[in-house]
């Protein structure tokens, strides 16, 4: 569906937006509360030893390395996960997909070049977070070695634009439409009149 179907039909925009410092603040009180959850539920399961065990290893440097590939790697499938449920759910399907690093924020993103309604955009968010965020943690638990909780924090801080997102879409109607542009800075939203 082209954006120009919306400008002369019977639909509203409105337009979400905001600086980047204020984008910035928002997505420190998104990924603090996560930090403090993720390393207060990995305490209570396992022992501050296990943190000091972690951090003084002799092949700390590597395990760095090597979740850092890792981390890579979660996100960048996360980001395919996503754009692979915008393709499907866009009249133009892989086309209309667009990648794109977020300079300011220093994230990557993915976002379509056409609206899509808003409960399937909600649904691609939604993929994106649990993939991203909520998948390396559950590995975390599971496995116990500390460095692997830093990881999963970090991919949480890649994920947190998309829950400020996933949010801001909770109170807006299914059947709108949403076009979300090349940053999570701005989206606009057409609603029916």
């Amino acid at each position: 569906m082209l954006t120009e179907k919306f400008a002369t039909e019977e639909y509203s925009a409105v337009e979400a937006h905001s600086s980047v410092k204020k984008m910035n603040l928002l997505l420190c009180a998104v990924f603090l509360p996560v930090c403090f959850v993720e390393i207060g539920i990995y305490v209570l399961n396992w022992d501050y030893a296990n943190i000091f065990a972690t951090i003084f290893k002799t092949t700390f440097l590597l395990e760095i390395f090597v979740l850092a590939a890792g981390m890579f790697l979660f996100i960048v499938l996360a980001m395919l996960i996503k754009a692979a449920l915008l393709a499907a759910f866009s009249e133009g399907k892989l086309a209309s997909v667009k990648f794109k690093i977020i300079k300011e924020l220093q994230k990557p993103h993915c976002c379509l070049t056409e609206p899509i309604k808003v409960r399937q955009y909600r649904l691609c968010l939604l993929v994106y977070v649990l993939f991203a965020m909520v998948a390396p943690y559950i590995i975390a638990l599971v496995l116990g070695d500390f460095i692997f909780v830093v990881a999963s924090i970090l991919c949480a801080f890649f994920a947190s634009g998309e829950v400020l997102f996933l949010v801001s879409l909770l109170w807006c109607r299914g059947d709108c439409y949403v076009l979300d542009f090349e940053g999570i800075l701005l989206y606009r939203i057409y609603e029916k009149i």
